[in-house]
């Protein structure tokens, strides 16, 4: 009996490793040892401003001639007790990218006088409106972030969002989550999200019965990725965006990973983040990495380079953003040839110790072709 199990076990594990292999197969050679990185196409403006520390969390749709893009902003105020630091949402539209930086402002939390940070934003076809995912801060309780939405019938109309509703769950328990996620396939909508520990966690619910279908849906890990380098232990930190590639089929998630922080006694040091990359033929999962080796990222200061072939000054990539061929829930690219957003900054000279709230995150956008 014990040969057979382990027999059985065996045969179980050559079944997945041939599946991950097909897949890997299947994608092709994806490029990821190169990205040409762009000029700054959002940065933080005067004291005066709402955005005037950072500019960061980007989530962009291409629709009727022009990039939508919404972020979280950081402002700094000097007050008589010391530095007051505001955080919110900020949303932006031009025809172009290299647009975007001169084109008007608007502060979305003071618009909604809501508590909005780090939106997602698409068209849910279904009920022909634009949903905007974020979290609010949950203060004095736990877990001390909360999902919510927004919807409008027109991402044009920038006073047409509704006021934020809690995504309302069926998670259980107090334990920390960030970065909501929602992606849909024909028959289910997907909520993905980070514990800041290596996993990332998924529900799902019936596409007719988003977004209330959450309610009653069943909390499973996706996935968790750790590992070690040179520079020391890193986990899956956050950030977890998932996409679905029309050539070859397959779904594309991109992941955040950050290295233990010594000064901090915590993982995600801010200073040297990097992305990994995985594929599966469905939401579900199997989830497989793209890169060759373990010790390989999909994308780091070491592969960022400018257009006149110099190094990038950024130190880092985080919160991944890829800029679409689609715009509804589906969240399609047309293959891996990809445009991402990201942020980032030049944390070289940046000490031990440093407060996360001053932090200058821009917004500059890279590709791999």
């Amino acid at each position: 009996m014990k040969h057979a199990t382990k027999l059985s076990s065996s045969l179980a594990l050559m079944v997945l490793s041939c599946i991950l292999s097909s897949c890997k197969a299947e994608i092709g050679q994806v490029n990821y040892k190169t990205w040409t990185v762009s000029k700054p196409i959002l940065q933080a403006r005067d004291k005066n401003a709402f955005d005037n520390v950072a500019v960061k969390d980007a989530s962009i749709v291409y629709y009727n001639g022009k990039y939508h893009l919404f972020y979280t902003s950081k402002r700094a105020e000097d007050t008589d007790n010391g530095v007051k630091y505001e955080i919110g949402t900020g949303y932006v539209c031009a025809e172009i990218l290299e647009g975007l930086a001169a084109a008007q402002r608007y502060e979305l939390t003071k618009i909604l006088d809501a508590d909005i940070i780090a939106p997602q934003i698409f068209y849910f076809r279904p009920q022909e409106q634009w949903y905007l995912i974020a979290h609010r801060r949950n203060r004095g309780k736990k877990p001390n972030l909360m999902p919510i939405y927004m919807t409008n019938t027109d991402i044009n109309n920038v006073y047409g969002w509704s006021k934020p509703k809690d995504l309302e769950t069926a998670k259980s328990n107090d334990k920390f989550w960030i970065d909501f996620w929602v992606i849909c396939d024909d028959d289910k909508a997907h909520l993905f999200y980070s514990d800041q520990k290596g996993s990332v966690l998924r529900m799902e619910c019936p596409v007719g019965e988003f977004p209330q279908g959450f309610a009653k849906a069943k909390e499973e890990v996706a996935l968790t990725v750790k590992g070690q380098d040179n520079n020391g232990k890193w986990i899956m930190f956050e950030a977890e965006h998932v996409f679905h590639v029309k050539k070859p089929d397959k779904y594309l998630i991109l992941l955040e990973g950050g290295y233990f922080e010594q000064a901090k006694n915590h993982y995600g040091d801010a200073r040297n983040r990097f992305i990994l990359a995985m594929v599966a033929d469905k939401l579900e999962g199997p989830w497989t990495r793209i890169e060759d080796n373990s010790d390989e990222y999909f994308a780091f200061a070491g592969n960022l380079f400018n257009a006149d072939g110099s190094k990038s000054k950024y130190t880092q990539v985080s919160h991944p953003e890829l800029i679409r061929s689609g715009y509804d829930q589906r969240l399609e690219i047309e293959d891996f040839n990809l445009q991402m957003i990201f942020q980032s900054f030049d944390g070289s000279h940046v000490p031990n110790g440093y407060d996360y709230n001053e932090l200058p995150w821009e917004l500059a956008v890279m590709r791999n072709y």
